[in-house]
C-alpha cells in the first residue's frame, strides 16, 4: 500500500514495456526485490493485461494473472504465490524473497544490458538499450549481499540500474531503529552511486523528477529514496509493524476503504475503467517502441545475419551446430590434473563456439566494463 503509487508513477510514466509481449528483448525490467509485497506486482500484472507466455515463449492464450489468479493468492497451484517465483507467472523477471537477493540478481541485468549493448550494438542499430529498475525495502538494505552488489555496480558505472528504496522505517520486528541506524544515502554516495530524495510517496510529480533524474544521468547507478508509510490508509495499522507481519483484519480493511473512498463492502471490485486507464499509457508507449525495435532488428539482420543468429540463439536458449566439436579430452595419468583446470580447458573450448557463455569468479580482480 506504502509503495503503489510509486510503482504506479513508474509503469504509467516511464517504463518501456508492452505487456502484450513480456519477452521483448529490449524492454525495461522490473525487479520487485521486496518479494513479500507480491501482492503488488500481482496487481500491476492484472491491470497492464499482461499476457502470459509458456516455457517456450508462445503465446499461452491467457493473461498472466487474472482477479481469479490474485483471488487464490498464497493458495497451492495459484499464479499469485507468496513470493514471485520466475517462470511461473509471466512478468515475472526474477524470483524474489530472500532479502536482497532482488536487487542483487538486478545487477547482474545491468551488466548483461551492458555486454550485450557492447558486443551487439552497431553504428545507427542501437538494440540494447534497456534499464533496470529493483523496489527494494529496509529489509534489502540491511543484507550484505547489497552492498557488496551496489559496490560492484557503482565500480562499473551501471547508468542503466535504479534503486528505489521504499523508505518506511519498518520491518516485520518492529521499527528498523532497533537494529539499523546508518546514513544509507551516504553509503550510495561512497560507491559512486547518484542519490536523490523523494519525501513524500504520494507525491506524483516529485517522483517523476526522481525518475527523469535516473534517465538524465549516463555514468553512474541511481537511488531514489522514497520515504514512505507502511499500510498507508489502515488508521490502526499505519506506521507498524503489524501491517508487514499479518493481515490487517476485516474491520482494518473496512475502515481502509473508507479512508480511501471505497466501498466497503466490495471484494476484489475493480471499477470500470481503471484496467483501460492504466493498460493505454502502459501499453501505447511498449507498443510504439516495440514496433520501431523490431523495425530496426529487421534490418540488422539483414546487415549483420551472424550477430542476429547469435542473438537468436539467446532468446531461443539453444546452442549453436558444432558447439562441442572442439571438447578437449582428457587421460588418467599420475599426475592429475586438478578439476578447476579441466573444466577451465572446457569451458574455454565451448566459448570459442558460443562466444555468448560467460562466467566469472567472485576472487577475480573486477575490471570495468567498456
Amino acid at each position: 500500500m506504502d509503495a503503489a503509487p510509486t510503482v504506479y508513477c513508474l509503469w504509467q510514466r516511464f517504463l518501456r514495456y508492452d505487456p502484450e509481449d513480456p519477452h521483448w528483448p529490449n524492454r525495461d525490467r522490473f525487479v520487485l526485490s521486496v518479494g513479500h509485497a507480491s501482492a503488488l506486482l500481482y496487481s500491476l500484472l492484472y491491470l497492464s493485461g499482461l499476457k502470459a507466455m509458456n516455457p517456450t515463449y508462445e503465446q499461452a492464450g491467457r493473461f498472466a494473472v487474472t482477479l481469479d489468479d490474485i483471488k487464490s493468492f498464497r493458495q497451492a497451484g495459484s499464479r499469485c504465490t507468496g513470493h514471485p517465483e520466475y517462470g511461473w507467472t509471466s512478468g515475472v523477471e526474477t524470483t524474489t524473497g530472500p532479502l536482497g537477493q532482488g536487487v542483487a540478481t538486478s545487477v547482474g541485468m545491468a551488466i548483461a544490458e551492458r555486454w550485450l549493448a557492447t558486443t551487439y550494438n552497431r553504428p545507427g542499430y542501437e538494440l540494447f538499450n534497456y534499464n533496470i529498475y529493483a523496489l527494494c525495502g529496509d529489509g534489502d538494505l540491511m543484507e550484505g549481499i547489497s552492498s557488496e552488489a551496489a559496490s560492484l555496480a557503482g565500480h562499473l558505472e551501471l547508468a542503466n540500474l535504479c534503486w528505489i528504496y521504499d523508505d518506511n522505517h519498518v520491518t516485520i520486528e518492529g521499527p528498523t531503529s532497533i537494529t539499523f541506524t546508518e546514513d544509507v544515502a551516504a553509503r550510495f554516495l561512497s560507491y559512486g552511486w547518484n542519490v536523490t530524495r523523494v519525501s513524500d510517496a504520494n507525491d506524483l510529480e516529485m517522483l517523476s523528477r526522481g525518475y527523469q533524474t535516473f534517465l538524465n544521468s549516463h555514468d553512474r547507478p541511481m537511488l531514489i529514496i522514497v520515504q514512505s508509510h507502511i499500510g498507508y490508509g489502515a488508521p490502526h495499522k499505519h506506521d507498524t509493524r503489524a501491517a508487514h507481519g499479518e493481515p490487517l483484519g476485516d474491520e482494518e480493511v473496512r475502515l481502509t476503504k473508507e479512508f480511501y473512498g471505497w466501498d466497503p463492502d466490495a471484494q476484489f471490485y475493480v471499477p470500470d475503467g481503471v484496467a483501460a486507464h492504466f493498460k493505454k499509457q502502459l501499453s501505447s508507449r511498449g507498443a510504439t517502441v516495440r514496433a520501431a525495435w523490431e523495425d530496426m532488428v529487421a534490418a540488422y539482420r539483414k546487415q549483420y545475419p551472424d550477430l542476429a543468429a547469435q542473438i537468436d540463439h539467446m532468446q531461443r536458449r539453444e546452442l549453436p551446430a558444432g558447439w562441442d566439436s572442439a571438447l578437449p579430452t582428457f587421460t588418467a595419468d599420475a599426475k592429475r590434473m586438478a578439476t578447476r583446470d579441466s573444466s577451465g580447458k572446457v569451458l574455454n573450448a565451448i566459448a570459442g563456439k558460443v562466444p555468448w557463455l560467460l562466467g566469472g569468479a567472485a576472487w577475480r580482480r573486477r575490471q570495468k566494463l567498456t
